[in-house]
This record gives structure tokens, sequence and C-alpha cells, in this order.
């Protein structure tokens, strides 16, 4: 049995994703997908996409393939979408306070802190943050930061003003507060 033959065995068994590379012009470029039926000449994945959406089959030569993942960051967190959807698209109601006339970025801002919302901010200094934040006066904000996956990746602290965006609830901030969840064991 060749190592790919075994990582699909394994894949199958475990009920868990692989990662295909099989286009070597552009190495970057891979489909992500739950194997279906696999042979020594060829592989059937049912491919998902980075959202954790069905978006069909396909089949690989395997000839073709240079590289199969299994396991890694990438792939774990479209395996945690994918078994998740229903809350990571679940739908997001407005909150009363956040249709207010004066909005602002430093309201949103104490609005988070207040309600302990986990927040995406996007910088003009192309510095992007997700976490919660624990402090905040008129100029300086202070955020406990977490990758996509829920590792915490502590503080940083920044000017208000160079705050571009923020992201109240979304696919990706409602993720990271799954994998907090499941982590405190809630």
């Amino acid at each position: 049995m060749s190592i790919y033959s075994h990582l699909f065995a394994r894949a199958q068994q475990e009920q868990r994703m692989v990662g295909v590379r099989s286009n070597t012009g552009e190495p970057g470029r891979f489909a992500v997908g739950f194997v279906q039926s696999y042979s020594e000449e060829a592989l059937l994945l049912r491919v998902i996409n980075r959202d954790g959406m069905q978006t069909g089959l396909q089949s690989f030569n395997l000839s073709d393939v240079f590289q199969v993942d299994f396991n890694d960051q990438y792939i774990r967190n479209v395996e945690f979408k994918a078994n998740n959807l229903d809350r990571v698209y679940a739908s997001v109601k407005t909150p009363s306070f956040l249709t207010v006339e004066e909005l602002s970025t430093p309201y949103l801002l104490e609005m988070a802190r207040e309600h302990e919302q986990l927040i995406y901010l996007t910088t003009y200094v192309a510095t992007n943050f997700y976490g919660y934040v624990r402090q905040l006066t008129e100029r300086e904000v202070l955020m406990e930061c977490y990758t996509e996956s829920g590792t915490a990746d502590g503080l940083a602290a920044f000017r208000v003003d160079d705050v571009r965006h923020v992201v109240w609830s979304d696919e990706d901030t409602r993720v990271i507060e799954l994998h907090l969840k499941l982590q405190a064991g809630k």
C-alpha cells in the first residue's frame, strides 16, 4: 500500500478530510474534502470549500497528485466549519444597542468591551485582529487576540483612529467562539 493510500484509508476510517495537490503549474492550489473511494490509480473526493460547504465530487488521477495533506491547521479549520455549519452560519440578530444614530468606531469598541463580544478588526496599517476589547481609552484600544483556530495570540494595543472596520459577528468570529467554548468545556 502506498503512503497516499494509507492516508486515504486513515482519512476515510476517521471521517477526516485530506488536501490534494495535483497541478504542478499552480502548486498553491489544492482541493480539500472527504475521501469517497480510491484505488492505486484514482481518488474520488467529496470536495468541501474553505467555508465548510460541499461543492461537489472530483476525481483525481493519482499519477497527477504530487502532495497529500492530512490533519494540518487549514484542513482542521475547514473540518470544524463543515461539522458545525448550523452554528457557524447561524442568522445574526442585530442587538438593539447597535441601531443608534450616533454610531461610531469608539462606540462599537465600547459595546464590544461591555458585551464581551469577540470581534474582528481591520486597520489602516495592514494589521488585523480577532479578539476581545479589554481596555479602551479615547485614543487607544487593548485587545486580547486569538488565531482563527481559537488559540490565544497575545495582547495588542493600537490607536482607535487606526481602526478601519469592526466586524461584530461573522462566520470566522463564530468559529473562534465555538473553539473557545469547546476549550472551556461548555
